[in-house]
This record gives C-alpha cells, structure tokens and sequence, in this order.
C-alpha cells in the first residue's frame, strides 16, 4: 500500500511538472504574439505601468471602503471581474492545456487535471493574489466593517472557475450583474456581492445559445456578423480595455478635476487606438476573401466595408464616453474623427507606422493643451 502511495505521488509530481512546463511554454507564445505589437504595447503599457498599478490598487480601495457610495463600489467590483475574466480567457488555453487534454485524460485521472487547473488558476490570477494581499493586512476590527471583501474573493475565485469549464455562465453571470449594478437601488455592499453570486449561480443553469448556427450569410452584414461571432475575442479584449480607460478617467476626474482637459485627450487617444486597430483584423480577413469577392462582382463594396465595423466601433464607444464618463470639447470631437481616419488609413496603407503615427499625434494634442 504504501509503494503504491509514493508511486502514485511520483507520478504526480512527474505530470505536475509536465503541466507546468507546458503552462510556460504557452505562455511564452502568448507574448510573443504581443511582441508583434512592438513599440505600441512598450511605450503604451510600460511608459503607464506604474500608474496603472497605482489604479489597481486605487479601485481596490474604493471596493472595500464602498459603505458610503455602495453602487459605485458595486460597479467597480463588476468592471474588476471582467477585466480578470477577459485576462484568464486570454491564459485559459495555457491554464488547462487545451492542445493536448486528450492525450492528457488517457494517462491520469480526471481529478488530477482539474487539481492542476486550479492550481494553475491561482497562480494565473494576479487580480485575486493582489485582493489576498490586501487582505492579509486588514485587521479582524476591518474585516467586521467590510465583510462584502470576502464575497467578492470568493467571487474571482469562482469565476476564474467559470472561465475555464463554464465560459457561457460567465458571460451571462457579467450580463445580469451588469444590469443589478445600473439600477436606481439602495442597498449595501454586502447585499451587492449577494446578488452576484446568487446571479452567477443561477448563470450556471441555463443552457448555451449559438447564434451563429441560426445564422444564413448571404449579404456583406451578415458575412461581417458571423466574423464577429466566431471571432468575439478581437472584440471582448477591446471593450475591456475601453472600460478600463472609461473607469480610469472617472476616478481621475473625481481626485483631479482641474487636468481633465488632459484626461480627454488621453481618454480620445485609446478610444481611436483601441478601435482603429481593429482595421488590423478587417484587413485580414478581406485579404483571405478578396477573391472570392471579386469573382462575384462586390469587390469594391467589400474593400469600403471591411472599415465599417472600426468606425462603429469608434462612434460607440465616443457616444458611450460622453453619455457615462464626461463631455468632450467639440473641437477635440471633430479632431478625434479626423484622427481615426487617419489611423484607419495609415493601418490599411502603412501599418508600420501605425504605432509612430498614434503617439505622434498624441504627443501633439497634449503639447497644444498644456
């Protein structure tokens, strides 16, 4: 019995290292796919690292000490469970090992792989290990006067969960949370996290929904459309990252009122660069189609509507900014149309010099106003 037991903890000590060196060796890939971003991602999101971590850590705050503003606490938690369930959907192929699960469920019990899912789920999932962090130096006096941190631990946790195994609960859980959050009510944090995970539970029950099998493409909308569907990633990742930006200047704007004209420009700068870059993907796929397009004559309506969708994009997302977040000047409007354009352009023509040309103009705007 007992060589059985080291048997058994040798092998799993041996897949535990398999799964591990598998875990880096995806994730390696992972950032070499962002390398391809070059310039773009190392002056945008190193020159701001340490900002954005001070936001962080800024909004974990307001999560915890919401009793006086618990809706927008409640708000904040939600943006903070999207934004860590868009970065595990980017790592879930990493995490479970996508590639070879198969090959994997033929050598060990199943019990295992989900163990070394989770195991690899905590380490993947910095937002809950900075929450845990936190956590760790609230005093038992603290803990009493915000319980609803708990709920909301216990609610990445969970989620990271959902992510891997449930993905169409988890987006159903964000959809009605989402709404739980806007409501005109009056009730605590504690009832807030509440709600959530009553919410999410019940997320689990319902059964998936595939529009994309229901759906005939037989027009330019609808070829677009199913793009989209099959490819909501390229999508997801961007509207994340705009809520990001949107929450990021809302906080701002509440500690430093008198730079919101540089707030604004920043807050333009993502808008066109976070849905401008989305002609990088339209680009492609017109490219793959070209062809087939051509040969039934809707060459030239399909080369002008492969930059429909980024200009949607745009002006959904600068509606959004002026109805939730602030106004806008109309002068720094009309230039931020003129400027997607031009990035629109220069990512179809020139896409080398897409990253130069965005912080060009973004260093400008920020040098008129200051």
């Amino acid at each position: 019995m007992i060589a059985n037991l080291k048997q058994s903890i040798g092998q799993y000590r041996s897949f535990l290292d398999y799964r591990y060196q598998a875990y880096k060796t995806e994730l390696t890939q992972l950032l070499l796919q962002l390398k391809n971003f070059g310039l773009l991602f190392l002056v945008v999101l190193g020159s701001a690292l340490l900002g954005m971590i001070l936001l962080f850590f800024l909004g974990l705050g307001k999560i915890i000490d919401s009793s006086d503003a618990p809706q927008y606490g409640a708000q904040m938690a939600w943006f903070y469970l999207l934004l860590q369930s868009v970065m595990l959907g980017a790592m879930k192929s990493a995490i479970k090992n996508s590639q070879q699960r198969l090959f994997q469920r033929t050598i060990v019990k199943l019990n295992w792989l989900k163990l070394m899912d989770i195991k690899l789920l905590l380490l993947s999932n910095g937002w809950l290990l900075a929450s845990l962090v936190i956590a760790l130096d609230l005093t038992m006096s603290q803990w009493l006067r915000v319980p609803h941190f708990l709920l909301f631990m216990l609610l990445q946790f969970g989620l990271g969960v959902l992510c891997l195994y449930k993905p169409t609960a988890l987006i159903y859980g964000l959809s009605f949370t989402l709404v739980l959050v806007l409501l005109p009510i009056d009730i605590t944090p504690l009832v807030y996290h509440c709600g959530f995970i009553v919410l999410f539970v019940l997320s689990i029950f319902l059964p998936a929904i595939s529009l994309n099998d229901r759906l005939s493409v037989n027009s330019l909308f609808t070829f677009w459309l199913s793009f989209f569907l099959q490819h909501s990633w390229i999508l997801v990742w961007r509207v994340a990252l705009l809520l990001c930006v949107f929450m990021a200047v809302t906080t701002l704007l509440n500690e430093r009122n008198d730079l919101a004209a540089i707030f604004s420009v920043l807050a333009v700068a993502f808008i066109v660069l976070f849905t401008s870059s989305l002609q990088f993907d339209c680009g492609k796929l017109r490219d793959k189609y070209a062809l087939f397009f051509q040969l039934n004559n809707q060459q030239r309506l399909f080369f002008i509507s492969q930059f429909i969708p980024s200009c949607l994009f745009f002006f959904i997302s600068m509606l959004s900014y002026l109805m939730f977040v602030a106004n806008i000047q109309w002068l720094l409007l009309s230039l931020s149309v003129a400027w997607c354009t031009l990035q629109l352009y220069i990512a179809q023509k020139k896409p080398a010099h897409y990253a130069l040309a965005w912080m060009i103009t973004t260093g400008v705007l920020l040098a008129l106003i200051t």
